[in-house]
Parts: structure tokens; C-alpha cells; sequence
């Protein structure tokens, strides 16, 4: 019997060695995997395979939100689905999968992180198993030092962590708490990446028939998530993390503070969402006024001052804490959604030639 600690914390860090030793205590029988497993499994394929990073958000704000369950049939469904949706997506022979299983991953690591009850112990006992050295300064808030040569043996993708942002102090990158969970995703972001693809040879044939169960779901996922255009022709599936969450609370009754208000309004006064719209949009918020509202449109989009307001960049959207990604290798939110759109853009083309081709072979 596994001990509870030690499911949970292979449910949060599942690519660690002490990890791994639980997944083999629990010794699972390839030949027949239980159903639950393979939910949960695909539910982490079908994240990856979401055209939106709406859809892998999701999955981490899911997988977070259950983080104090203590059922150990649970605990063991999830530990298992993780190196099963590894099998499944080497299977698939897809590496974009392959970065998106590891992002979700450093994104998982950085969410159960910063919100350890001994966040130092939790810290330091996954820089150990990843053979990183680090010291610890304990202030107000804990302080993490890490050599500048280990530093720079993971490659970034959060541009708040390059070098160029970082107090270096006799050969230490100093990083503030919140930094330091952030580096250290990005480590586990990197070693999952650099796993991937795994040895698939000599699987049961269980495996092949799940392969193809996926491969059907992804499919009418994708079709389904091209569609997902406004006929004012804003993809709202191509926002940005920090402006897809703004705009679904401020759509569910939230109440925004003004700096989130005021950043969500000139991002979609910039990517010429009709004014119109944009009032439907704010109008669901509970403390809405029409006047105020479109006094303040009117005044952002120019049609009343003349000239329009530019949507902050990334590094003001992080000055008023409203940046929730560490992934989206951008320094601007529109690069972020004309990058997106246009991706979409081509799978909703390249999806709609397929089922052409399809109707003509069935007419054939």
C-alpha cells in the first residue's frame, strides 16, 4: 500500500524519480487498464490536442482544484494517467503534443508551488531530486539562489527569467519567491520535454485500440473548436491566457478591479471588436452602467478622443499582476492572438478540405 503523502505528491510532480517508484508500487497491468485511468489519461491528451490554450488552462485549473482530495482510487487514476498519456502521445508521433504535455506540466508545477503549505520543503526537496543546488534566504519572503552556471543549463521560455531581468550576486541569480517557482517549471518543462518520445515497442494491443479512440476524439474536438468564431470574426479561443480569464469572469458576473477593466477593454478595442460588443461583454458584470461604459469605449477607441488607446504589453500586464502564463513566448497580447488566430485559421482550413475530401470519396 502506497502511503497517501507520498500518491499526492506524485499526483503533483509526476516527473520526478520518487514519482516514477510510486508508479511501479502500484505496478499496473498494462494488458488491462482500467477505465477511470484511461479517462483521465485522455482527459491530459485531449488538453494537448486543444487548438486553444483555453483548453490546457482549463485542465490545470481542474487538475489544482482537486488538489486536497485524499481518495486513493482517485490519487492512483492520476498517477497512472501520466506516464499513460505519455505512451498515448508518442503513439501519436506528434511533437507540438509533446511541448504542450510539457507545458501543462511546468504550468501543474508552478500552481502547487506557490500555493504549498511548506512551500521551502516542497521547493527543496524537488531541486535535490533534480540534482539542483540551491540556498534559501529566509525574509519576509523566501529569497532562492541558484548558480549562474545551473541557471543557464535550462532553456527559458518565460521572458521574465531571461538573464537580462535577473540581480546576479557573486555568481547567483537572485530570484524572489515567485521567480523561483517559475524557474523551476520551467525545469520541469524541460525534462518532460526531454523524455518524450517514449520507447512504445512491445505495448499489449490495448493500446493500439486506444490510439485509435483518441485519434477519433481529437478530430471532433478540433472541428468542434474551429467553429468557435463570433460573427464579428474576433476568435475569442485566440486570447491570451490573462485576457481569455479576464473576459470569462467578467462574462460570469465578476466584478473587475479597474487596471484588469481597463487592459481587457483596449485589448479588444484592438483587435476591432465592435463597440457594441464590447458593451455586451461588460454588460454582464454586476455593477454595470450603460453611460459610464460606453463613455469610457467610446473614449479608448477613439470615436470620442480622436485617438486610440493601445492594449498594454505583457510587461505592464505583469506590473498589475494580471499575467497567469509563463509560456506564451510573446511581448504583447495581439501578438499572442494574431498568432493564434492564424493558426486556427489554418486548421479550420485544413479541416474543412479533409471532410471535403472525405464527402467526395463517400460520393466516389
Amino acid at each position: 500500500m502506497v502511503p497517501l503523502s507520498q500518491l499526492q505528491q506524485a499526483r503533483k510532480y509526476p516527473y520526478l524519480a520518487s514519482s516514477r517508484n510510486v508508479v511501479k508500487q502500484i505496478s499496473p497491468d498494462l494488458t488491462r487498464i482500467e477505465q477511470s485511468t484511461f479517462e483521465s489519461a485522455l482527459n491530459l491528451v485531449e488538453a494537448c490536442a486543444a487548438v486553444s490554450p483555453k483548453a490546457r488552462r482549463k485542465f490545470v485549473e481542474n487538475h489544482f482544484s482537486k488538489r486536497e482530495l485524499s481518495y486513493v482510487e482517485f490519487l492512483q487514476n492520476d498517477v497512472l494517467a501520466y506516464p499513460l498519456s505519455k505512451i498515448l502521445l508518442s503513439q501519436l508521433r506528434n511533437p507540438i503534443l509533446y511541448e504542450r504535455l510539457a507545458q501543462i506540466t511546468g504550468d501543474l508545477t508552478f500552481e502547487y508551488l506557490v500555493n504549498e503549505k511548506d512551500k521551502i520543503a516542497a521547493f527543496t526537496d524537488i531541486a535535490r531530486e533534480l540534482n539542483v543546488q540551491v540556498s534559501i534566504s529566509l525574509d519576509d519572503q523566501p529569497v532562492v539562489f541558484v548558480s549562474l552556471p545551473q541557471y543557464l543549463s535550462t532553456p527559458l521560455m518565460d521572458g521574465q527569467l531571461h538573464l537580462v531581468h535577473q540581480p546576479v550576486q557573486k555568481g547567483k541569480v537572485k530570484l524572489e519567491w515567485n521567480l523561483a517557482c517559475r524557474w523551476m517549471a520551467e525545469k520541469a518543462h524541460a525534462l518532460v520535454l526531454g523524455s518524450l518520445p517514449v520507447d512504445t515497442k512491445g505495448l499489449p494491443k490495448v493500446f493500439g485500440e486506444m490510439t485509435s479512440i483518441i485519434q477519433s476524439r481529437i478530430h471532433v474536438q478540433q472541428a468542434h473548436e474551429n467553429k468557435n468564431l463570433l460573427s464579428s470574426g474576433i476568435v475569442i479561443e485566440a486570447f491570451p491566457p490573462c485576457m481569455e480569464k479576464m473576459h470569462s469572469e467578467i462574462t460570469s458576473g465578476v466584478n473587475l478591479p479597474h487596471m484588469a477593466r481597463f487592459d481587457l477593454a483596449t485589448f479588444l478595442v484592438n483587435v476591432r471588436m465592435p463597440n457594441e460588443d464590447i458593451v455586451s461583454v461588460f454588460s454582464k458584470a454586476s455593477n454595470y452602467d450603460e453611460r459610464v461604459t460606453r463613455y469610457h469605449l467610446d473614449n479608448l477607441s477613439g470615436k470620442s478622443s480622436g485617438k486610440m488607446y493601445s492594449s498594454p504589453a505583457c510587461a505592464k500586464i505583469r506590473e498589475h499582476g494580471l499575467c497567469i502564463s509563463r509560456t506564451c513566448n510573446v511581448t504583447h497580447p495581439i501578438q499572442f492572438y494574431e498568432r493564434e488566430k492564424t493558426f486556427q485559421s489554418k486548421k479550420g482550413a485544413e479541416s474543412s478540405a479533409g471532410e471535403a475530401v472525405g464527402n467526395n470519396s463517400t460520393q466516389n
